[in-house]
């Protein structure tokens, strides 16, 4: 019976130099010759999903944005869930309203837009880290957008700490969740990566229960909440630690191949 290997990438899959080290790359290519399928799990867009994962497999599917957007390994939708674009307008205005050097980026498809006006170079570092472009754009062309998968708003920790209560008292139908200090990932409700998980587990006819994932932030919980072995990596907060039994070395000291290597 094939095993599903979900893995976030941020923190996990890749190193401190945004890199998936040799020996956890073999320990993943050996699982996938043995017949398991290999899954990454993230906030990040399709491309930027690849950016890491194609250092591993050329296909595979994957659970993008959060679980937004479920992919089989051809790149086909088995799942794609929206926000209005009006909704993620009214988002951006609110930031740029504020005015304090938090940023707005919005996700549709394969598309990532971001507001040039604000803090800019917190998205030319986004990019240099996924190696994917965005695109620059205004809140009157983010209006015009079938639908969005997310809005991420980069900035200062403690005002992405206001900003999300604010925003989650007033938009009671979307789920806020920090994915890094000076990340907010913000998608609809019922997106999370463990509806992800789920969804994937039925497309492959494979239980819960023989599903392994590997996470290290606050947006992995359902997640690894989801699957019968779930793994949080030796860097994760240490308020995470009291929620799990099992953590593996961190992510930069082959903490997925250390799991792995004891799979039969």
């Amino acid at each position: 019976m094939a095993k599903l290997l979900f893995s976030d990438i941020d923190g996990t899959l890749i190193n401190t130099d945004l890199e998936v080290t040799p020996k956890t790359r073999d320990a993943i290519r050996r699982q996938i010759i043995n017949g398991n399928v290999f899954i990454p799990v993230s906030a990040r867009m399709p491309q930027a999903v690849m950016t890491a994962a194609g250092q591993i497999t050329k296909n595979c599917p994957m659970i993008a944005y959060n679980g937004a957007l479920v992919l089989d390994e051809m790149g086909r939708p088995i799942s794609s869930r929206f926000m209005k674009a009006s909704e993620a307008a009214e988002i951006c205005s609110y930031i740029e309203k504020k005015n304090n050097q938090t940023t707005w980026n919005v996700y549709s498809g394969y598309d990532w837009f971001y507001s040039p006006g604000n803090n800019a170079e917190l998205v030319k570092k986004e990019e240099q880290i996924v190696q994917v472009k965005a695109t620059p754009s205004s809140i009157a062309e983010v209006k015009k957008l079938k639908g969005v998968h997310k809005v991420l708003i980069m900035g200062n920790p403690e005002q992405l700490d206001q900003e999300q209560k604010d925003l989650t008292a007033v938009y009671p139908d979307l789920v806020l969740v920090k994915s890094a200090p000076n990340l907010l990932e913000i998608v609809v409700n019922g997106v999370s990566k463990g509806e992800g998980i789920k969804e994937l587990a039925e497309e492959f006819n494979v239980k819960l229960a023989d599903c392994w994932a590997f996470g290290d932030n606050y947006n992995d919980v359902s997640m690894l909440e989801t699957v019968g072995h779930p793994f949080l990596m030796g860097n994760a907060p240490a308020e995470l630690k009291k929620q799990f039994v099992n953590v593996t070395s961190d992510n930069n000291h082959d903490g997925i191949a250390q799991v792995l290597e004891k799979l039969s």
